[in-house]
């Protein structure tokens, strides 16, 4: 049986689906790391993204993937996780940082509970988010500037 070190390692080594072969192997590990339904694997599955990958929808997938802990787990445990996760992330797959982010930030059940989240979390997990969140409002202040305002103002107090 392989273990979720292999797995992982298995995400790694095919996250930038150059072609057929990586993209099926990405896609079985994603399945295999799912089926075994652990929490702490959050962290596993984001270290499967990256920002020079050929394929943004096989990635979108991952992102489905790490959501999908939300029906196996309390919601707040899967975005504790997932914040603890952020540094596994960074600098090489930023950008898929900020599509995690925005999709939280435009849940509100989601965002509530990760303001929560973040406002209790380690001080470098917390400047982590409040820069990415703070870089997703740069990007796009009409969309963002209100959701990301109430975040930090939160996380901030």
């Amino acid at each position: 049986m392989v273990n979720d070190e292999e797995l992982t390692q298995k995400l790694i080594d095919n996250r930038l689906l150059k072609n057929e072969e990586e993209f099926t192997a990405f896609e079985q590990a994603i399945t295999s790391i799912l089926d075994l339904k652990d929490l702490n694997h959050i962290r596993n599955l984001c270290m499967g993204f990256d920002d020079k990958t050929e394929n943004d929808e096989v990635m979108f997938g991952l992102i489905h993937a790490i959501e999908s802990y939300d029906e196996f787990f309390d919601s707040e445990q899967s975005l504790k996780e997932l914040a603890e996760s952020l540094p596994y992330m960074l600098p090489h797959a930023k950008e898929w940082a900020k599509t995690l982010h925005k999709r939280i930030l435009n849940h509100e059940p989601s965002s509530k509970e990760y303001k929560k989240v973040i406002s209790t979390a380690d001080d470098s997990i917390k400047e982590m988010v409040l820069q990415v969140v703070n870089e997703i409002k740069e990007r796009n202040p009409r969309r963002f500037e209100t959701s990301v305002d109430e975040f930090v103002l939160y996380v901030s107090k």
